[in-house]
Formats: structure tokens, C-alpha cells, sequence
């Protein structure tokens, strides 16, 4: 996988953002910058708007106020969403094993689903190249033809990293990645995060309710409070 950004391009950026559900705003006003290569986390009790924010950078809301750009571009369009998904991996909270099986290799390579092949058209060669790939940066290469209901929770993690990387993504959110991991799982995930991040100078956005994991991990912490970016900005030595 290569990966390649202007160093001197910001990678996303938020200004006066409003968005919600309905008649409901659940972000107001909100501004937020990151830098290439920057790992930000977002701090926040539930209900503070966390993943709203996911959902609005990856214009996935149907009502969405005030300016965002992503990797330069404006995002103002369902044309312009489509382009941010593309460029984007995202590793929603923690979720369920599912009821029917697939395999890991096959969970994995659905990341590429709307990147590379969708409805007629087949994965590629490619497409299964990359996920071999992924597979061994997590460590699951040997767990490939595993159904995944079989697996731990921490293992199922990173089947839901592997997926947002098979997409060779500039910009990596991360939703809650620790929830419901125990501490073994959590440092092996810490450090999957810190080694993907490095090899391939992403920017990682990571939304959290855990300070400590968050100082852990990021450069830098703000904290989303009824949604709005408190002013303070936390910088992490």
C-alpha cells in the first residue's frame, strides 16, 4: 500500500459545523483543525456528540451547517461525501459478531466494497492482495479462513482496522476502539494503532470517554462538551 500527501496540507478542517438528527442539533458551531500525520483524540461523555461529528466529517447526516474540508477539498456535495468515504477509513465502536458466518479474510476484504468492486463488479486481484496485506499488519494471516464468530473481542477489533486499511485511507477515526477490550487486548491494540500510524503517516482521529487511553496514544486531546470543541486545547508531552 503507498500512501502519499502534501506535507503541507492540512488534513481536515471544521468551521462552524452544525449538524443532528431531525429538529435535533447535536453539534453547534463547532471548529476543529488537524494536522497530516497528527493523532487527535476527542474526549467526551455520552451524548456529547462524538460520533455525530464521525458521521458529519463523513457527510453521512442530511442536514449539515458551517465548512468542512478534507485533505484541501470542501466538502458540500454528495459527490464531494463519496470522495471523503474513499479517502477515509473509520473503525466504528465495537459491534457484534453477526449471526451468519464469513470469514476473516472476507470481512477484511469488504473494506474494499465502494473503493474497488460493488454490486456487478468483482473483487480483483488486487483487492485480495490488499487484503492479505492487512491481514498480516494486524496479525491475523493465520486466522484468515476463520469465521469470525469464533473470535475474541480483541481479535474482532482488529478485523474492524484491517477493513478501514484495506481501503488505503489518508484519515483513520477511531470510534470508543477500546470498548469492551480487556488490558491485553488494549495494549496490543495500542500499539497496532502506533505501528500503522507510523508506517503509513496517517492522521487518526479517535473519539473516546477514557483519558488515560487517549493521552496514551495522541498528540494532542480537546474535549466535545454539548456539542461544541471546548476552547482549551490539551497538548499531550
Amino acid at each position: 500500500m503507498v500512501i502519499q500527501m502534501d506535507r503541507n496540507l492540512e488534513a481536515l478542517s471544521l468551521s462552524g459545523v452544525g449538524a443532528g438528527y431531525g429538529k435535533e442539533r447535536v453539534l453547534s458551531s463547532l471548529s476543529l483543525s488537524v494536522k497530516k500525520g497528527e493523532c487527535l483524540a476527542i474526549l467526551g461523555e455520552n451524548g456529547a456528540g462524538k460520533t455525530t461529528l464521525f458521521r458529519a466529517i463523513l457527510y453521512l447526516l442530511p442536514d449539515i451547517a458551517g465548512t468542512i474540508r478534507v485533505l484541501g477539498r470542501t466538502v458540500k456535495t454528495p459527490e464531494d461525501g463519496a470522495w471523503v468515504r474513499s479517502q477515509v477509513g473509520y473503525v466504528p465502536q465495537s459491534q457484534g459478531k453477526g449471526k451468519l458466518p464469513i470469514s476473516v479474510f472476507d470481512a477484511v476484504m469488504l473494506g474494499r466494497w465502494g473503493k474497488s468492486f460493488a454490486y456487478l463488479r468483482r473483487p480483483t486481484a488486487r483487492d485480495r492482495e490488499l487484503t492479505e496485506a492487512m491481514l498480516d499488519v494486524v496479525g491475523l494471516q493465520d486466522l484468515r479462513f476463520r469465521d469470525c464468530r469464533s473470535l475474541s473481542g480483541g481479535q474482532i477489533q482488529r478485523v474492524n482496522i484491517a477493513r478501514a486499511l484495506v481501503r488505503e485511507p489518508l484519515i483513520l477515526l477511531l470510534d470508543e476502539p477500546t470498548t469492551y477490550l480487556d488490558a491485553a487486548s488494549r495494549d496490543v491494540l495500542t500499539q497496532l494503532i502506533d505501528q500503522v500510524r507510523k508506517k503509513w503517516s496517517l492522521t487518526i482521529l479517535m473519539i473516546s470517554h477514557d483519558g488515560e487511553y487517549a493521552r496514551q496514544l495522541a498528540d494532542r486531546v480537546v474535549h466535545l462538551r454539548r456539542g461544541r470543541i471546548e476552547e482549551g486545547l490539551e497538548a499531550v508531552s
